[in-house]
């Protein structure tokens, strides 16, 4: 019985990239992809099953996918997962070895620890990235460490503990920057589940080890595109609100009837994190 499952999230299909994955041995993969089915290319369904290719809305991106893929229910068959985008570079498949082995002390293991989105985050950084979230630090204060939704790897008995990652949905297409939003709440559920010593790293470079060299958005650097002004407004006022919510509900702002703030602000953002895609 393979126990080993791979969950890729299906954007930019470098054909070189998947065939690797298809020569893989004791390994199911699954392909979520966030384009459309008559954008999937057709050596996608000459590599693997029709059934390990599902198509889902790129509403929720890098862990929406991954929370999709929860939902699809097929990981319960399995005891390790790697979970990862299309646009890196595997150098090295001896990270499905060393991964599984470091997952013997560790909850998460991330590819590259160091600067940017990896590292040390928290409430007090970015109190706005919790603010959707159905779980809730204990503290203001509470810091904890992250991994790039570029890849990782983990475990049954962790996907059992948290049950659900912590997206937050963009059905408006609003700002990729929530994506962000998604990993800090997602890796705090789990550092505030198994600790502080939950995540570890195939390397301490940003973004690199001698397995995998993960790039930006289909390329090896980052590609940018100019704000949609309207939108960013959105996105700060979407921003501005989940700051006061956390503001208000660690008792950190002054304000007349709290619970009837609370209430007002919890269901605006309601809107982005309640629903299953």
């Amino acid at each position: 019985m393979i126990e080993t499952a791979f969950c890729v999230t299906g954007w930019h299909f470098p054909a070189d990239f998947y065939q690797s994955l298809a020569d893989l041995s004791e390994v199911d993969v699954y392909i979520i992809s966030h384009k459309k089915k008559s954008e999937i290319p057709q050596f996608l369904y000459d590599l693997f099953e029709n059934k390990n290719i599902l198509v889902r809305p790129n509403i929720g991106y890098d862990w929406g996918c991954f929370q999709q893929f929860l939902q699809s229910n097929v990981w319960k068959q399995y005891e390790t997962f790697f979970f990862m985008h299309d646009d890196i570079k595997i150098k090295d498949f001896g990270f499905v070895e060393s991964a599984k082995s470091m997952l013997k002390e560790y909850a998460v293991v991330g590819n590259g620890k160091g600067q940017g989105t990896v590292g040390h985050t928290g409430i007090m950084l970015h109190p706005y990235a919790y603010a959707h979230s159905s779980w809730k630090p204990d503290s203001y204060s509470f810091t904890h460490s992250t991994v790039r939704g570029s890849f990782f790897a983990t475990k049954r008995e962790v996907l059992v503990c948290i049950r659900s990652s912590e997206v937050f949905w963009d059905p408006f297409k609003v700002s990729i920057d929530f994506g962000n939003w998604s990993t800090k709440a997602s890796c705090g559920k789990i550092e505030a589940a198994f600790g502080d010593n939950s995540f570890g790293y195939l390397s301490s470079t940003f973004g690199e080890s001698e397995y995998i060299s993960e790039y930006f958005r289909g390329d090896n650097s980052i590609q940018g595109t100019l704000p949609n002004p309207d939108l960013n407004r959105i996105y700060r006022l979407i921003k501005r609100v989940a700051i006061i919510y956390m503001e208000i509900l660690f008792n950190r702002r002054q304000v007349v009837f709290r619970s009837l703030w609370l209430f007002l602000l919890k269901g605006f953002l309601l809107l982005f994190s309640s629903k299953a895609y």
